[in-house]
């Protein structure tokens, strides 16, 4: 039985496992950093894996994770029971079902649930190029991408017995033996075109038209009429829905636009109490934390000012500490502590 390579592609993780049947053969991952191109990290990350090319090109399976890839049940769509053109609509008009945030999106198959509603993923399109490019240079039969959400949950009960460590490569695991997921291929697009037999009834549906248009020009107006009436009037609905879907995603997407903006331009609070906690010398408490754009202030209880003063000063990403205002004693649980303010510059993280 051949080797089946799952791969899970996240923002600061990348995890392989190789799959014979159902069993797992080995199982690598190494972090990302923001400092390396995904194109870069991936590549160095398929040398390290243990594929035995002499027995014919390794076939891969690509989960994206959150970061990369949306999934939703789609509102709007036509009521259409045939997958393959609701996926062609669907990559037709990607925008009008999932939030793009000013980067490409290609999608993925389109997949029936048991109440008959459409789900379907976005992937984005810089990142599925790049893992096409690095699969290719590594001479890697990339077999398709899918969403992690949509393979990790059947994998979880198989690897729940080997803990938190097996589960971790659920996303790739789920990868390499799930069928029927969410998929985005290679070969997608060719896929879009029409079968021959549909191309050949179209062919006669247009001849027979073309026939009774030349002998009967009344009645074939009358029934073009009839039937354009009636296409307008089942697709009205479902383009009202639609259209009002694109609006409100086009809303979400602006904010989110706005929301990205000003969180690239915010220091993480939350780290930074966590470094201030862990600088505090022995018998030190904060009581207020103000932070702005240009830096903030802190004020706590120490024996030392001093003392405190000298351990902020190691704290990353703070500069020119500086004690504001007066040094005050008082006495806090039977001990004598001073009571002082230190005003912080941001500095370089």
């Amino acid at each position: 039985m051949s080797l089946v390579v799952g791969l899970a592609v996240e923002r600061d993780r990348l995890r392989a496992v190789g799959v014979r049947g159902t069993r797992v053969m080995w199982g690598v991952d190494a972090p990302v950093s923001d400092a390396t191109p995904l194109g870069p990290a991936l590549d160095a990350f398929l040398g390290q894996l243990p594929l035995r090319r002499r027995l014919g090109r390794p076939r891969v399976t690509v989960a994206l994770g959150a970061t990369f890839a949306q999934t939703k049940r789609l509102a709007g769509l036509p009521p259409v029971g045939d997958e393959r053109m609701l996926a062609k609509t669907v990559s037709e008009h990607a925008t009008r079902f999932f939030l793009k945030n000013g980067i490409p999106l290609v999608t993925t198959t389109v997949r029936l649930d048991a109440a008959g509603q459409p789900w379907a993923s976005a992937l984005q399109k810089n990142v599925v190029d790049t893992i096409v490019g690095v699969c290719r240079s590594r001479r890697l039969d990339l077999a398709g991408i899918v969403p992690a959400v949509d393979v990790a949950k059947p994998a979880l009960a198989a690897l729940a017995p080997l803990g938190n460590e097996g589960t971790a490569f659920a996303a790739a695991y789920g990868a390499a033996i799930t069928r029927g997921a969410l998929t985005w291929r290679v070969d997608a697009v060719a896929e879009e075109n029409a079968p021959r037999w549909r191309m050949v009834t179209l062919t006669c549906a247009a001849s027979v038209a073309l026939i009774l248009a030349v002998l009967a020009p009344g009645f074939g107006a009358r029934v073009a009429e009839h039937r354009a009436i009636a296409h307008l009037a089942k697709i009205g609905a479902p383009t009202r829905a639609a259209g009002q879907v694109a609006h409100d995603n086009e809303l979400v997407t602006r904010a989110l636009g706005e929301v990205a903006v000003f969180d690239r331009g915010r220091r993480p609070v939350t780290m930074l109490m966590a470094a201030l906690a862990k600088a505090l010398p022995e018998g030190a408490a904060l009581l207020a934390l103000h932070v702005d754009s240009a830096g903030g202030s802190v004020v706590a209880f120490a024996p030392r000012a001093g003392a405190l003063l000298a351990r902020l000063e190691t704290v990353p990403g703070l500069a020119a500490s500086e004690i504001t205002g007066p040094v005050t004693r008082e006495v806090v649980a039977g001990h004598e502590v001073e009571r002082v303010t230190v005003r912080f510059r941001w500095g370089k993280p």
